[in-house]
């Protein structure tokens, strides 16, 4: 197929489903290689749910999807991180529900257009979606996760009490230093940007170890972004996720893949 061809046919796609970025590349060749706008960074406006968009992957051979819900009129925030043992998402292993606060976000000195914020962890919930991690937990010193009583499989228990849950890596309280920023994609939707894991596994809970960089965006799948700072963004219009379908309840489900990104689950 020649250039010309390819052209033509990346325009056409260009025409049926507008992408900037595409057509300034369809137009480019070795020695004239594309060059790419900047993406603009948008004031940060967290509130609303925002939801990974597909499965993702972690250190240490972990498959997740994040769930965050925000409340910009009083900075606090709940969320989910939902465990698999699987690169597709489809077999899980735990669910964890935690909550906590945040503070005002403040320009990030090192790197342009993030937002520096310190998010609080001070409440967790666990569910044992899998038979192992039923036993491990059951097996485990009921001190050290959930206190006196049985695990039952999908059955959710606060480890509030017990400061967190040892077997799983759940510290609390836990502070970290988080570093967050939002784009628009080319159809308009929201995207967001939280720090990227450290690989070792440890956690931003310091300012030496604030993240300089981003794990993959999570969409904004409910309600509009409501302000931490600056003027309202423009709301993008409603419309199902790449790979999924349109934003998951809030309660967590055993079919439903949901979870949260902040680390202070060690092994993230």
């Amino acid at each position: 197929m020649g250039m010309k061809e390819r052209t033509r046919r990346d325009e056409h796609r260009h025409h049926a489903r507008p992408c900037p970025a595409c057509s300034l590349i369809a137009r480019s060749d070795e020695h004239h290689p594309p060059v790419l706008p900047p993406q603009v960074a948008l004031p940060l406006r967290l509130g609303g749910r925002w939801v990974s968009p597909g499965c993702e992957v972690r250190p240490a051979v972990l498959f997740l999807t994040r769930l965050f819900t925000f409340y910009g009129h009083n900075r606090s925030w709940e969320g989910y991180y939902h465990h698999f043992s699987d690169p597709a998402c489809r077999q899980p292993t735990f669910t964890v529900y935690a909550a906590g606060r945040y503070t005002r976000g403040t320009p990030s000195s090192k790197v342009l257009g993030g937002t520096e914020l310190v998010f609080q962890v001070t409440q967790a919930r666990v569910t044992p979606m899998d038979q192992v991690t039923t036993a491990m937990l059951n097996f485990s010193e009921p001190s050290s996760c959930g206190g006196p009583g049985a695990w039952s499989l999908g059955t959710e228990r606060d480890v509030t009490a017990t400061n967190g849950c040892l077997p799983l890596g759940i510290r609390l309280p836990h502070v970290e230093y988080e570093l967050f920023k939002m784009e628009l994609d080319p159809l308009g939707q929201s995207l967001l940007f939280i720090g990227q894991r450290p690989t070792d596994g440890s956690s931003p809970d310091t300012p030496e170890k604030r993240p300089t960089s981003y794990q993959a965006p999570l969409v904004l799948c409910g309600g509009a972004a409501e302000g931490v700072s600056g003027p309202p963004l423009h709301k993008p219009p409603r419309k199902p996720l790449s790979g999924g379908g349109p934003c998951p309840p809030a309660a967590p489900l055993p079919v439903l893949p949901l979870a949260l990104g902040l680390a202070f689950l060690k092994r993230l």
